[in-house]
């Protein structure tokens, strides 16, 4: 009979939460007095502010969490920039035993000459076997 009891006064609790339930969703409203529509409101409004404060509080773990990840990141940017930056001298200072650095195509270096363009390289052509030369200037002038 304990356990019949039980059983009966559970499943009074159960259909009482299932019926508050429907009425917190706005469900069977019809037959609620005054009374208990306000007491259905507050009890909303106090869910609604547990609610808006537990989302405050993950809101705020995560502004913390990405300003911590930005304050790494532009010490990261600046840790590369020095050494993008100590990249740049090293490459811009040449070392004691190395030669001078590459200059830009078409610009001489700065204590040589300029090297002869294409105007001054004579080449020629030879037609025929080796030892017996015919150069295309020369068959081109004989015609």
């Amino acid at each position: 009979q304990q356990v019949k009891a039980d059983a009966l006064s559970l499943a009074k609790k159960l259909e009482a939460l299932e019926d508050s339930k429907r009425k917190i969703l706005g469900e069977n409203l019809g037959g609620c007095s005054t009374e208990e529509l306000h007491f259905l409101e507050g009890k909303i409004e106090k869910s609604l502010r547990v609610i808006r404060g537990k989302k405050t509080q993950l809101l705020e773990q995560q502004i913390a969490k990405l300003k911590e990840k930005e304050r790494t990141l532009l010490k990261d940017n600046e840790d590369l920039r020095g050494k993008q930056r100590n990249l740049e001298a090293r490459l811009l200072l040449p070392a004691p035993n190395s030669v001078a650095p590459l200059q830009p195509r078409g610009e001489p270096a700065p204590e040589q000459e300029p090297v002869p363009r294409d105007e001054d390289v004579e080449t020629e052509l030879y037609i025929g076997l080796p030892g017996v030369r015919c150069s295309s200037r020369r068959s081109g002038q004989a015609k």
